[in-house]
């Protein structure tokens, strides 16, 4: 399905394609093109990183096959947490987390974020001040903050 997701489509011969996309770049397939347009793009997101409100899962069904090697920037976690992630001969090679600093939030609220880092069978507690930007390396060691 993905292979055929970008394959055009001319819609006065729709009946002889398996998916794709129309020139207006709607998914090709009935009843709602939205879910194939967004839903294409959150399961890429969701290969990458997978989170709840607590634990942020790093490249958990990464095709390494197929993507050995990349990055992705400015994902969003649940939680409002950012990641990016890099990644080459299909292991994990660094990430950066942040939360942004909010001045809308309740003067109540914590100024700091705290998640587990998941990858293979490590795991690491993240405690980070809003704001700021944390760099870890592939063996989810702290490198810095900025």
């Amino acid at each position: 399905m993905v292979k055929h997701l970008f394959d055009l489509v001319d819609p006065e011969n729709e009946a002889n394609y398996e998916g794709g996309l129309y020139s207006n770049l709607f998914t090709a397939y009935p009843p709602f093109q939205i879910d194939g347009n967004f839903g294409f793009s959150a399961a890429i997101a969701e290969m990458v990183i997978q989170s709840t409100v607590n634990d942020i899962y790093l490249l958990p069904a990464l095709p390494k096959d197929k993507w050995g090697s990349g990055s992705v920037k400015g994902l969003k976690a649940r939680g409002n947490v950012t990641v990016s992630v890099s990644w080459n001969d299909g292991g994990l090679n660094g990430f950066k987390l942040w939360s942004p600093n909010d001045n809308n939030l309740k003067a109540m609220e914590s100024e700091s974020v705290t998640r587990t880092i998941h990858y293979n069978e490590m795991s690491v507690m993240a405690k980070m001040l809003k704001g700021k930007v944390y760099t870890f390396d592939k063996e989810l060691q702290f490198i810095k903050a900025d």
